[in-house]
């Protein structure tokens, strides 16, 4: 079966002055599939959504929603939306807002008010759709936001951040709630910082930092490292399989007790920028 490409960002550059801060990036997001944009502050990360959102446009390259343009797919209700530093509307309450945001996407008003409640519950605001969004913690704001976002279930949902500032138990929330969109069909961007949250939702991840790094599900990338670390109570090793067999054969005849910890995401992060 053909994956059907939700979005295809290809070759894009975004020059500030004499500053790159995009360097030929090609991206590609399908339906039902979840993907992961990781890399240290300043890699470009952020500028590369608000192009896919269309609040800039790439000097070189294209980006391309449905095959329309950031622009287009945004006027028929395509895409939906968390930027970093955005803010929700204080003097609505919380289901007037997420309604809003639906709407907003030309859902009709009667499916608008049914699945802004959907997203409410699922993002774990349940009980407080009626209270002013300016009554909420930051936490909980950051909640309506991804709410909104994902009110409806557009075919592309840009989550830049969503779980920052979010306590664990809405954070795990937030997952299940991108789960819930991925296996409706939606494609779902998101960067974040929390490398677990990364590794738990993400069918694919790219490395960036300016310009694509690496590419490939998070099992892939883990296997690039070739060693396994072998824990004892007196010394840390980190060894290839090979050698590790051998350890822990000795261990074993030994009755040592002794812990296998294969590289995670960070471990593969580090070794890209130390």
């Amino acid at each position: 079966m053909v994956k059907q490409y939700v979005l295809i960002v290809k070759g894009v550059w975004k020059f500030f002055g004499g500053v790159v801060a995009n360097e030929d990036v090609s991206l590609r997001a399908g339906e039902g599939e979840v993907v992961s944009v990781l890399g240290p502050n300043g890699a470009g990360k952020t500028t590369l959504l608000r192009q896919i959102y269309g609040e800039l446009k790439p000097d070189r390259g294209v980006v391309q929603i449905a095959g329309l343009s950031p622009r287009k797919a945004k006027e028929r209700g395509l895409v939906g939306a968390v930027p970093q530093e955005a803010s929700p509307f204080h003097g609505l309450k919380v289901v007037e807002h997420v309604e809003m945001a639906a709407r907003l996407r030309g859902v009709p008003k009667g499916r608008a008010r049914e699945c802004a409640r959907e997203a409410i519950y699922a993002v774990g605001l349940g009980g407080r759709e009626r209270d002013l969004v300016m009554s909420l913690s930051g936490g909980m704001r950051r909640l309506v936001l991804v709410a909104s976002a994902m009110a409806c279930r557009p075919k592309l949902i840009l989550l830049d951040e969503p779980t920052a500032g979010v306590d664990v138990q809405n954070r795990r929330r937030i997952w299940e709630a991108v789960k819930a969109a991925k296996e409706a069909g939606s494609a779902v961007v998101l960067t974040t910082h929390y490398i677990h949250e990364a590794e738990e939702l993400s069918d694919v991840v790219y490395l960036l930092n300016r310009r694509v790094l690496m590419r490939g599900a998070p099992a892939e990338l883990k296997r690039l490292l070739p060693w396994v670390e072998v824990r004892t109570d007196d010394r840390v090793v980190r060894v290839e399989w090979d050698k590790a067999v051998e350890i822990v054969a000795e261990l074993a005849r030994r009755r040592a007790r002794f812990e296998l910890r294969e590289p995670t995401l960070e471990d593969v992060l580090t070794a890209v920028w130390p």
